[in-house]
């Protein structure tokens, strides 16, 4: 009787959790204004950029010409930017979060350069920026790796 009466509190536990668990969590203002305004959009231009200073770009571009080099890592950014973008968005809303209230995010998001907090979104933009640099780095070398491994296979089945 004690083990069914566990089984049963268990069962019900569950039967009301599992909806909470498959929720999807409310937008925040700060990843609505990162999504409105595009914020995160700078994601595959950094990555290419970082991808320019390696040494398996220097040997990509040595073997297939620099301009074909730069156009297959592009398309294979753009490939595997969905695996990325997500997470790297929810790092500059998190640090957004920490640095404006929900209402001047929410402001910033439907204003942009309009909103009367714009210029504080200005000067806040080399401290937000030096954040995510640090709390990124591990996102965009994963990015980078994942687009330069997939560059060099398919220059080396050409």
């Amino acid at each position: 009787m004690h083990v069914l009466f566990k089984a049963g509190l268990l069962a019900a536990f569950l039967s009301t959790a599992a909806p909470l668990a498959l929720a999807r969590p409310a937008q925040t203002p700060a990843m609505d204004l990162v999504q409105r305004q595009h914020l995160g959009s700078n994601l595959k231009t950094i990555a290419l950029a970082t991808a320019q200073k390696t040494e398996t770009y220097a040997v990509l571009a040595s073997g297939v010409g620099a301009a074909k080099a730069k156009t297959l890592v592009s398309k294979e950014l753009n490939s595997h930017a969905r695996e990325f973008e997500g997470q790297w968005n929810k790092n500059l809303a998190g640090i957004y979060a920490h640095h404006f209230t929900p209402e001047e995010l929410t402001s910033l998001a439907k204003e942009g350069g309009k909103s009367k907090y714009a210029r504080k979104m200005v000067e806040k933009q080399g401290e937000i920026g030096g954040e995510m640099r640090r709390q990124s780095t591990p996102i965009l070398i994963s990015y980078v790796t994942a687009a330069m491994k997939s560059a060099l296979a398919k220059a080396s089945a050409k």
